[in-house]
């Protein structure tokens, strides 16, 4: 399994912050997080991983994951589990909970969109 220690940026956005990280794949999810919500803003990426931010993060997307194995959308996998923290745009800190998938079945992730420049 490879490492995923991503690092965790938050910027204000309008009216919230928006936590996001490069991933490995090439995208950059964003997770919308609104001040004093009780909701976590979350984004899942093209490639399977996953990311909460806001208040109690990691509840919020254990029931998310569980709710999707439900649905039979990640069958044969599992997630590795982190947890971070970034300085919130309006002061103090927003916890983060990220999640890596892992197991059988996982696939390259098919993208609608293009990371990078192809040699021809």
């Amino acid at each position: 399994m490879a490492e995923f220690s991503p690092v965790f940026t938050a910027r204000k956005f309008k009216d919230h912050a928006v936590v996001a990280y490069e991933c490995a794949c090439g995208c950059t999810p964003m997770a919308h997080v609104y001040q004093g919500s009780a909701e976590a803003g979350h984004e899942h990426c093209c490639c399977g991983r996953v990311h909460f931010a806001g208040l109690e993060p990691m509840p919020q997307m254990e029931a998310y994951l569980a709710q999707r194995r439900i649905e039979g959308l990640d069958e044969g996998l599992s997630y590795a589990f982190g947890d971070a923290e970034v300085q919130a745009p309006w002061g103090g800190t927003l916890a983060v909970a990220y999640a890596l998938p892992h197991g059988a079945g996982l696939a390259e992730p098919e993208h609608d969109h293009d990371h990078h420049e192809h040699a021809h």
